[in-house]
């Protein structure tokens, strides 16, 4: 994992395989950076990441992890992952569940496109 402060943005690029018990240490990796860092927007790039399917139980106890620390995360998160059709899927239904949460979050298959959106925030 490769982490750097760009302008106003953590960007964090994560790689190999996510399982549910590496997703919840990084829920708290970077809920540390983020209280280190609360001016900051987070960029989480899962490009160079491998991911088992995961259930919508498996997405609601992600989602109430980061929910612990939202504290922290008061500042804008971007993901960005591969375009592959079954990983957007769950990326979007975490974002509807982080959404709800009050999270300011947003899905990306484009590098660019997620940092622009940090950028305006």
């Amino acid at each position: 994992m490769e982490d750097r402060l760009v302008a106003e943005i953590i960007i964090k690029k994560i790689e190999g395989e996510l399982d549910h018990d590496r997703v919840m240490r990084l829920v708290r990796e970077l809920a540390v950076d983020a209280a280190s860092h609360p001016d900051r927007n987070i960029l989480i790039d899962y490009r160079q990441t491998t991911a088992t399917d995961k259930s919508m139980l498996d997405i609601m106890k992600i989602s109430s992890e980061i929910k612990s620390f939202q504290y922290f995360f008061t500042n804008r998160v971007a993901t960005v992952i591969p375009p592959e059709e079954n990983r957007y899927a769950v990326a979007n239904k975490m974002k509807a569940c982080l959404v709800i949460m009050g999270f300011h979050y947003e899905v990306f298959t484009d590098y660019d496109q997620a940092l622009a959106w940090l950028a305006e925030g």
